[in-house]
């Protein structure tokens, strides 16, 4: 029998009153993620097109909000869209090569990704697909979006095993969700650039151990020109948020367990090239272009697909 923070989502709020968000300022980031993908699915060529986060965005009161959490500048949306388009990709590849047998999805820190829907049409039958953050936002999550077996009817008629679990990703118990008889893909988008390096490590153990068939991890990293200058990054300029784990070679995530292997990393560098880092976030605002020109900026961010 389910947990009151295991269960299905829950049915969106029946009031059409924005929804007041009560987070962490990291938490709050996730209203940020929100914001820059509906942005960019009303842009004239957009790069992942998620229709459904305006629609969500339209019930958060956005008052209250920083507002230098919500970036003007537009480099900002290609980069965060690039970033989950990746994933994506790599998440369908993995769903299509076990389409004939049963895995589990489990998405980190979910916050009010769309994940789930996106990639609904490459789920196979008997898939679990478990959503996890921590139970306030968890909460808010049942609030503003639907289940998502029954958007627009997608997948109808094929098994779908989602659940949507609130706790912190640090917990031990809510790993007995998660079934050791199959494949495990682990997506952790927005994490682990949060956590220390040796919290994000005791994770990634603990779930490699749990599937003893394999499976993949995909994530983002951030590199140490980051987090060692993030006092100069003004999107967290007057915020309690600290980047903390700052990944310049992918192998260094490897280590965390003898099995796991890096397979394949992308560099926002060839994702977003440019004289100058111009078509790079301006992390640093106005001194972003200097910054391009040191050596720790090859690395200031890549995504990591690892097997295990």
């Amino acid at each position: 029998m389910a947990s009151s923070d295991t269960a299905a989502v829950g049915d969106p709020a029946s009031s059409d009153a924005p929804i007041k968000v009560k987070l962490s300022p990291l938490e709050k980031t996730m209203i940020m993620t929100l914001w820059l993908r509906a942005r960019e699915a009303a842009s004239p060529n957009p790069v992942l097109g998620d229709m459904h986060a305006q629609k969500i965005l339209d019930r958060v009161d956005t008052a209250s909000l920083n507002p230098a959490m919500l970036p003007s500048d537009r480099r900002y949306d290609e980069y965060l869209n690039l970033r989950t388009k990746q994933l994506d990709e790599w998440c369908r590849g993995f769903l299509e090569a076990h389409a004939d047998e049963p895995v589990t999805v489990l998405h980190l820190a979910c916050g009010l990704d769309l994940r789930a829907m996106r990639l609904r049409p490459s789920c196979g039958e008997n898939v679990r697909w478990i959503d996890l953050d921590r139970p306030e936002v968890a909460n808010l999550r049942r609030r503003l979006i639907p289940d998502p077996f029954g958007v627009e009817g997608e997948g109808r008629g094929r098994e779908w095993d989602y659940r949507l679990i609130g706790a912190s990703v640090s917990d031990d118990g809510w790993t007995e969700e998660v079934p050791q008889d199959r494949p495990l893909l682990v997506i952790a988008e927005g994490l682990f650039v949060y956590l220390a390096p040796e919290e994000a490590a005791a994770i990634l153990r603990r779930l490699v151990e749990r599937a003893p068939s394999g499976g993949q991890l995909v994530m983002d990293a951030i590199g140490s020109i980051l987090t060692r200058y993030q006092s100069l990054m003004p999107v967290y300029r007057g915020s309690d948020v600290r980047l903390r784990w700052g990944v310049d070679d992918g192998e260094e995530v490897a280590k965390a367990h003898p099995r796991l292997r890096l397979a394949e990393t992308v560099m926002f560098r060839d994702l977003l090239p440019g004289v100058f880092g111009s078509r790079a976030p301006p992390c640093f605002g106005v001194l972003t272009p200097l910054f391009s020109l040191l050596p720790s900026w090859r690395t200031y961010s890549q995504l990591l697909r690892l097997e295990f």
